[in-house]
């Protein structure tokens, strides 16, 4: 899911129309942690190595190796994933120490109550 907070910043909106697809692009092929091989979007969609720096300087995307496996920095905080769909993504040790990467659980839990008996 796409937060306006970000899409409709004025940080955002700065950036070359090319890096702006290029993040959108990248968001759209992340797993659940937010991680994604931003080498292969980039083949893919015709989009530069220049525009991933775009995104890196402006602090939307962080590269974690040189493989250009890229985190979507706000992935966390602006999607929420139920943990019975959530699967770990394969790059999870790549995480920052201070994130922990898992989902936030956008539903309550059912309550079992114990000992209670229902007639009829």
């Amino acid at each position: 899911m796409f937060a306006k907070v970000v899409t409709s910043s004025a940080q955002f909106l700065r950036l070359p129309p090319a890096a702006r697809l290029l993040y959108y692009d990248l968001w759209m092929r992340a797993d659940d942690d937010g991680f994604v091989e931003a080498f292969t979007v980039i083949r893919t969609t015709g989009a530069t190595e220049h525009d991933l720096k775009e995104l890196v300087s402006s602090g939307f995307v962080r590269v974690c190796n040189d493989d250009l496996v890229a985190h979507i920095t706000d992935w966390s905080r602006n999607n929420l994933i139920r943990k019975d769909r959530y699967t770990q993504s394969v790059y999870h040790h790549l995480l920052p120490a201070n994130e922990d990467g898992q989902p936030l659980v956008n539903q309550r839990l059912t309550q079992e109550r114990l000992g209670e008996v229902r007639l009829g």
